[in-house]
């Protein structure tokens, strides 16, 4: 009796032994695939999934955090396997160590460094479904310009509906194949065309030197591509300072509708003004230091391209970095020289939309956030409800989420409820954001999906 004991507890630790010493290689063409679960804390769980690959000999992880859509959220990381089959890399939240169960497909772990603890749970899935949509590389031309990029098309779709997005402020090509509106849109019945900045990626031009009216001429072609593609109603959706793209777009040629998503609906001027007195509270900076700033912020506008401004420039550069505003800036607010002056982003992108949008006839969509001190809510609201009164204030859509800053994300935090409950609100984009421009595209008959 006591030898049969003994033979099937080594056949029980033979076996786990066994599955322990999996090699690296077999571990990694079991993960390769698709695997879905959530991000694990306390009583809350955040959706997460990823697609395994091997590239080169390596192993990487394509990641998607579907609530943080459609601001961002897929990143390509790369994974390590230990010797003794431990599975690391950048996992969603941080630096994260897994382990895998090659025989019921489930891999779990947890997130170092988070106290209390993040925990991973995912398991192994058939990939999305094909034939749902078809992502096209395109090319428009905008003569002497060419924009590259990519048009995706829903398979099925009734109403002949296309948009064109248009990023924010800053020179960079995007990744339009994987452009998460798109994603999100295509599965209501909606084509998006994302295409890269001129200058940047395949495109032509320069975007270090263009300005608002050459970025709304390439939004123009852009539209008219649709329109000879056979599309119907014809919108653009910006953000941030692509709403001012698109609002100086709509007096170039004719768009159907248009979703603005922390777009400002004041001047270029009054928007930087307005931004820098928010920050200046939200920093706490003193009364001393934001006369500095403010100062700074007006010579953007006015300042003459001579050595004296380019002085004072300086002058203002170094105290913002000692006083705490000079991560206020971007880059392309910073002149370089005094021939950099004229070129400052401000003056080549200077422009108020009030005139296009008392024009404009189609519906608009506004989306703000509560806590965006860059594009604030409470003067561009009033701006789009002065120009929308009477009937037309029956195109106007506007709506600003609880807690959004200006990249529509809410941040971590404990969340508490009546009745003695709550749970953990993990950082995410508002879920608000895509129920929104939903009900408006629903609403005003541009998709039935």
């Amino acid at each position: 009796m006591r030898k049969i004991v003994i033979m099937i507890l080594m056949g029980l630790f033979g076996a786990t032994s066994g599955l322990a010493q999996s090699s690296a290689e077999d571990i990694a063409d079991g993960l390769v695939g698709h695997w879905k679960g959530s991000l694990i804390k306390g009583n809350s769980s955040q959706a997460f999934e990823t697609e395994f690959y091997k590239k080169e000999d390596k192993l990487f992880s394509l990641q998607t955090m579907s609530e943080w859509h459609p601001a961002f959220g897929e990143f390509e990381r790369p994974v390590k396997i230990g010797e003794n089959g431990e599975i690391a890399g950048i996992f969603g939240l941080g630096k994260a160590k897994l382990r895998v169960d090659l025989n019921n497909l489930e891999l779990i772990g947890f997130v170092e460094s988070r106290n209390p603890g993040i925990y991973i749970h995912l398991k192994k899935v058939p990939g999305p479904p094909r034939g749902l949509f078809a992502i096209e590389p395109v090319t428009v031309v905008n003569t002497p310009v060419t924009l590259s990029g990519h048009f995706h098309v829903p398979a099925y779709s009734t109403k002949k509906t296309a948009l064109v997005y248009v990023g924010g402020r800053g020179c960079y090509a995007g990744r339009t194949e994987s452009n998460l509106y798109a994603k999100f849109l295509r599965n209501y019945g909606v084509a998006v065309l994302a295409l890269q900045k001129r200058g940047m990626g395949n495109s032509t031009g320069n975007c270090e030197t263009a300005t608002i009216d050459d970025l709304a001429k390439d939004v123009a072609a852009a539209v008219r591509y649709l329109r000879k593609r056979g599309f119907e109603r014809i919108g653009a959706l910006g953000e941030s300072a692509g709403g001012w793209v698109i609002f100086k777009a709509s007096e170039m040629t004719k768009i159907d509708f248009l979703i603005s998503s922390v777009g400002p609906s004041t001047s270029v001027r009054d928007q930087q003004m307005q931004s820098m007195s928010y920050g200046a509270k939200e920093y706490r900076l003193k009364e001393e230091v934001v006369k500095d700033l403010l100062e700074y912020t007006n010579m953007m506008f006015d300042a003459p391209a001579t050595d004296e401004s380019m002085i004072r420039f300086n002058e203002l550069l170094k105290n913002s970095k000692e006083n705490g505003w000079f991560e206020f800036l971007e880059d392309t607010d910073k002149p370089t020289g005094t021939e950099g002056i004229a070129n400052l982003w401000v003056r080549r992108h200077s422009y108020d939309p009030r005139k296009a949008l008392a024009a404009f006839e189609g519906p608009l969509l506004a989306l703000y956030g509560d806590k965006d001190w860059i594009v604030p809510r409470k003067e561009n609201i009033a701006v789009l409800r002065d120009l929308f009164q009477g009937t037309r204030s029956n195109n106007l859509r506007v709506h600003s989420f609880y807690n959004a800053d200006h990249g529509m994300t809410v941040g971590d935090d404990s969340i508490k409820l009546p009745g003695n409950q709550s749970y953990f609100r993990f950082f995410r984009v508002t879920p608000k954001l895509q129920i929104e421009i939903l009900s408006f595209l629903r609403e005003y008959g541009l998709t039935d999906n």
